[in-house]
Order: structure tokens, then sequence, then C-alpha cells
């Protein structure tokens, strides 16, 4: 139960804290950049005497690591560009429809139960995403807005996916070192973006962006961290469905409550679902 409340309270922090940096005309390269530099040095320093190179190129998740890291910096780069341009709620809702993806991997590869409770739980869970993506009619939709959520519908999906691989078939006890290593390569790919958005754009990296990664990144190791441990204590068809639900239930309020973003009733309609979704699917007795 910790893993899961502390992985939505972070979440629904990192969604927050983009929106913030569009205030503050945050770069979002250097920002991110900067953010998986500081989650993999502290994901390594956080356990001494994890950072081998030779022990960690031999790790049998070290390659899978790999695939992780671009994993990572796509669903994240589409997660900051969601934020700003289409909302808090939005980007929460967009990127939670891709429950679907690693729920159908719990049933079809993991062996995870899937009772009646529990599926209409799923069910209604995924009724509360789209109640509360209702848009107001005065919303005005760019084109380009509007295949956002379709690729960060994939990219999370993919994400979520594929820690849950790391976690089943490659992680015993090694959380740390491989979801540092996952940073690190994540920071390699983040430079290559970094130099190719430096070569179009003038300016160099500014303390304000430094200072927003650091945050950012440690928001993220955390995040990261604990939804990893989570899946390996619950059903990847549990944890992941009440981890999104909530995500999108408290990133909706706080929008409403803090940027004044506008719920319609059907908007309070999917938030309410959520959480009734939340009880239907802790109803197996896990979280209980």
């Amino acid at each position: 139960m910790f893993y899961l409340l502390i992985s939505i309270l972070l979440s629904t922090a990192i969604i927050i804290t983009f929106r913030i940096f569009n205030n503050f005309k945050i770069s979002i390269v250097q920002a991110i950049t900067v953010n998986y530099l500081v989650a993999s040095v502290f994901g390594f320093w956080s356990e001494p005497g994890s950072f081998n190179p030779q022990t960690l190129v031999q790790e049998s998740w070290f390659y899978f690591a790999t695939l992780m890291g671009l994993s990572l910096i796509v669903s994240f780069n589409l997660f900051a560009l969601s934020a700003q341009k289409a909302g808090v709620a939005v980007t929460a809702i967009s990127s939670r429809m891709s429950v679907v993806i690693p729920v159908a991997l719990g049933f079809l590869i993991f062996g995870d139960s899937s009772g009646l409770i529990k599926i209409a739980g799923i069910i209604t869970g995924l009724v509360a995403f789209f109640l509360s993506s209702i848009k107001s009619k005065g919303t005005k939709v760019n084109t380009t807005y509007f295949f956002l959520p379709l690729l960060l519908f994939l990219a999370v999906g993919a994400n979520d996916s594929l820690m849950k691989v790391a976690e089943h078939f490659y992680i015993t006890t090694d959380f740390v070192p491989f979801l540092a290593t996952s940073f690190g390569f994540a920071l390699l790919f983040g430079l290559i973006v970094f130099a190719f958005k430096a070569m179009k754009q003038r300016g160099g990296i500014q303390f304000k962006n430094v200072i927003a990664g650091i945050f950012l990144g440690l928001l993220n190791w955390y995040s990261t961290l604990f939804v990893l441990q989570g899946l390996d204590v619950f059903q990847v068809s549990v944890f992941i469905p009440v981890y999104n639900v909530g995500v999108v239930a408290l990133a909706s309020l706080v929008g409403f409550a803090v940027f004044r973003e506008r719920l319609s009733r059907m908007n309070w309609i999917g938030i309410a679902l959520a959480i009734v979704a939340i009880v239907l699917i802790a109803g197996d007795g896990q979280f209980l």
C-alpha cells in the first residue's frame, strides 16, 4: 500500500511540475537532460558500490536497461509536451489510458487472476478515463495536440510493460542498480536530443533549467523506483490500474483547485468513477 500511495503522489507531482515549468519558461530539453543525470547519479550514490562498469555489463538485465532508457526518454518528453500543451488533467488521462497494455500482458503472460470484480473495476477505470477527458465545448483543439494523446498512450503503455518484464524476468533484489543504469542510458539518449535541439536554438544552459532538472530528477527517481517495487509486490493487473486511476483523480482535482482548469459535470463523474474503480480493483484483497 505504501508503494502505491507514494507513487501516485510523486507521479502527480511530476505532472504539476511540468505545468509550473511552463509558467517560468523552463527549457524542457535542458531540464529533462539534467533530470536523468541527477536520477542516475543519485541512484548509484544511494547504493554504494553499485556503480561498477565491469559488473554492470555482466548483469542479465544490462542490455534490457538500454531499452528501458530509450523508453524513458521518449515517454518523458511526450509527457512534458502534453502537460504544457494540453493541460494537467488531460495529460494524466491520456497517459493513464495506456493501462490496457500492461494489464493485457498481466493476463496473457504473467498469469494474473481475472475475477469479475477486478474486470469490472478495470472497465470502470477506462470509463472514468474517457469521461474525465471530455473537454468543454468552448475548448479549441489543435490538430497537432490531437496526436499527442495517442503517442503518449503507446509510449507510457510500453514503458509500464517494460518495467514489469524487467521486474519479472531480470531483477531479483537489484532494483536500484537496474534503474540507475536505465536512467544512465536515458541520459545518453537525452544528450543526443539536447545536442540536436542546441543546433537549432541559440542560447546556452541556464541556471534555472539546471535547478528545475535537479528537482525533477529526484521526483522521477523515487516515482519510478516505487512503481518498480510496487510491481514486484502486486499483480500488474492490480497495481497499474489503481496507480493510474489514482493519478488521474488526484491530478484532475489539483488542476481544478490550483490551476483553475475547468471540469464539466462529466469530468466530475469520471473522477467519482475513478474512485469506484480503485475500490473494485483492490477488492481482491491485495491492498487490504
